[in-house]
């Protein structure tokens, strides 16, 4: 199983657009890895997991495309995640192109209306809407080889996280959440160790706010901490992390590498390419 980080910063993107502080003007300046686009993932070529309003973008700079897609899932509603209208890119395709397989949509109740008032006839934009996801019932998607255990996380309300368990390895999909409910713990340690765990990190360095829907690094490593006491995190997982905001104290991709590597957590960079 493959995990192509696509985007990795928070709503407002690093840099930010309406912003020239010394963080987002040294992004512009040096580029690179210090230039991170909204949340997006892709799995296998066929597995998509959100799609923000950059996802267009993601595919140029990745120099790969989304024909492969037979699955997308979300994990809630917010707009650097889901710009529904944009789905109906789905159907941008040569008119001489066969008809395309239809592409099944997991999510909960909340992404699912938003995508049906943007498309109310989703089939016609080969969206083929699956019942609402549940926290913690099981799903095998339609590919009958990839299951999904969805898992409530403290962010908007219904906010999903997931376990995906593909050819025998399993990741942890984990943001956006603050700290994890403990029944999302517990449902962790008792799926089993976890090959990747992929951990939000928009705080970064801060300590003045209240974590309530996103962590930081010390955050993050409390809850690396308590599933690696319950058996989800073993000394054979590898920790990512991601979802970065330019405001909240870390000041580039090297000052982040120098905070969190020694924690032997990787800092993800748009375009990370991660064979579980």
């Amino acid at each position: 199983m493959k995990l192509l980080l696509l985007g990795t910063a928070a709503a407002e993107g690093w840099p930010a657009a309406y912003c020239d502080c010394p963080v987002c003007s040294h992004a512009r300046t040096t580029g690179g890895k210090n230039l991170r686009s909204r949340s997006g993932a892709l799995i296998d070529d066929d597995l998509k997991i959100d799609h923000s309003p950059d996802t267009i973008l993601h595919m140029q700079q990745a120099r790969r495309s989304l024909a492969k897609v037979r699955s997308i899932v979300f994990t809630h509603e917010h707009a650097d995640h889901l710009f529904a209208t944009e789905l109906k890119r789905t159907t941008n395709l040569p008119r001489d192109l066969p008809p395309q397989p239809n592409i099944a949509i997991y999510a909960n109740t909340r992404v699912l209306n938003l995508i049906q008032n943007a498309f109310p006839n989703p089939l016609d934009f080969r969206l083929d809407l699956k019942p609402p996801l549940n926290p913690f019932h099981p799903v095998t998607l339609t590919d009958n080889e990839t299951n999904l255990l969805p898992l409530p996380a403290t962010h908007c309300e219904d906010a999903l996280l997931f376990r995906i368990t593909r050819h025998g390895k399993s990741l942890f999909y984990g943001h956006d959440s603050g700290l994890y409910k403990t029944e999302t713990l517990e449902a962790l340690g008792q799926a089993g160790p976890l090959d990747l765990a992929l951990f939000d990190c928009t705080h970064t360095t801060r300590t003045d706010v209240a974590f309530k829907h996103h962590l930081s690094i010390a955050t993050a490593l409390q809850m690396i901490e308590k599933l690696r006491s319950n058996g989800a995190i073993t000394p054979n997982t590898r920790l990512i992390a991601t979802h970065f905001s330019p405001h909240s104290g870390a000041t580039s991709h090297d000052h982040l590498q120098s905070l969190l590597l020694p924690h032997n957590i990787t800092p993800a960079h748009d375009g990370l390419l991660i064979d579980i």
